[in-house]
């Protein structure tokens, strides 16, 4: 049975919807921006009694681990924001008596937890990941490592009768086509001229306007507006049925997407150059690490930084021909991509792929408690990594 507990609310202290949480989410980490391979947004719901019940306890971490699924039990959360998606691989047993995160995801649904992820989505957002990493560094950023490539849209060109150019574009609008800006903030643009079209139809045809078998010249609008991929299929839908014409004639032109602000990983100036040494050193400290890796000369001179929470792998190397910088601050980063960022001629300082994400954590905690006050949100307590430190023992002998 689904855990319910009963809480005397006054009118002051009710619950938050579900669904103005998610909408919050996502306001805080589009989830358009996510990268196409991740499982982002709402990844578990309770039932429907439950959901009307509404969220009076969130706890936001970073993975769904047994420490975790505990405290969310114990504490009777109703909200787990989760930044690593624990649902990521397609479930092929519904099972709760093992400890990997998809079998705790669904323990959670069993006691009526719902589950939001906002993971990539949240590292290029504006103020999220990445941003948390460099103000918890004590760096400003300015500017993206690898700006994103916006959505991609095509641009329809339809011929209608003059009579019919608002019934066709309202359907074609209301399908998704005619959004601009960001955030889709202008709806229902387009542009319109006038002009004469020609047919002749065979004696096949059934025209809508004149008669087959000769030509007619009828008054048409060419209507032109921007239609996003995603929307597509059901922008043409609406437009065959809402045409008057057995076959309209229209045009689709693919249009190159621009690079869009804010993107993957952040630049940053130091307030004055450092040696990498100091540097590596300064970052440990700003967030109570006992150590992290540093690859590079140690006396190398950083003035430019590139931040990028999590695991970084190989591409900043690239992207550091377009947007030079001297030192890479990352999670983690594997023996070959240290090797071939060394021959790059890059320096590196590796925080652990859980510390480097963790500040975040914190910022949506807080950004949550400021817009739904009524809601208790916690930070979970197990720690962020799955390993600990262990000294070695002095060599004996020679």
């Amino acid at each position: 049975m689904v855990k319910s507990i009963p809480r005397p609310w006054t009118e002051e202290q009710r619950p938050a919807r579900l669904e103005d949480l998610c909408a919050f989410l996502e306001t805080l980490a589009p989830l358009a921006a996510a990268e196409p391979w991740d499982k982002v947004g709402l990844l578990a719901a309770p039932p429907a009694d439950l959901a009307r019940r509404g969220v009076a306890e969130i706890l936001v971490a970073l993975d769904l681990t047994p420490p975790v699924r505990d405290q969310a039990i114990k504490l009777g959360t109703d909200l787990l924001v989760c930044y690593h998606p624990p649902l990521f691989e397609p479930i092929e047993r519904l099972r709760c008596d093992r400890q990997t995160p998809s079998a705790l995801a669904v323990e959670l649904a069993y006691h009526g937890l719902a589950i939001y992820s906002p993971h990539t989505a949240l590292d290029v957002a504006q103020g999220g990941t990445n941003d948390a990493l460099a103000r918890q560094l004590g760096l400003r950023p300015g500017g993206s490592l690898k700006p994103l490539v916006g959505a991609r849209h095509v641009k329809l060109a339809v011929f209608v009768p003059e009579a019919h150019v608002e019934k066709v574009a309202t359907a074609v609008f209301d399908a998704g086509a005619g959004r601009i800006g960001k955030n889709s903030r202008y709806r229902q643009c387009s542009f319109r001229t006038k002009g004469t079209g020609t047919f002749f139809g065979d004696a096949s045809t059934r025209p809508a306007v004149g008669r087959k078998g000769r030509l007619e010249y009828v008054a048409e609008v060419r209507l032109e507006t921007v239609v996003p991929i995603s929307c597509l299929e059901a922008v043409m839908t609406a437009l065959k049925k809402a045409h008057p014409y057995e076959e309209p004639a229209f045009d689709l032109l693919a249009m190159e997407a621009l690079p869009e602000e804010p993107g993957l990983g952040r630049l940053a100036k130091l307030p004055k150059p450092m040696e990498l040494a100091a540097l590596a050193k300064r970052c440990a400290g700003a967030l109570g690490l006992p150590q992290v890796q540093m690859v590079g000369p140690a006396r190398r001179r950083i003035a430019t930084v590139a931040i990028l929470a999590g695991s970084a792998g190989r591409w900043p190397i690239e992207a550091a021909r377009r947007h030079p910088f001297d030192a890479l601050i990352t999670g983690e980063l594997k023996h070959h991509d240290m090797i071939a960022l060394q021959a790059a001629e890059l320096t590196a300082i590796c925080l652990g792929h859980g510390p480097s994400e963790q500040p975040v954590l914190r910022v949506l905690a807080r950004r949550l408690a400021e817009k739904f006050p009524a809601v208790r949100v916690r930070l979970s307590r197990p720690g962020v990594t799955p390993y600990e430190w262990v000294a070695g023992e002095p060599r004996c002998g020679a």
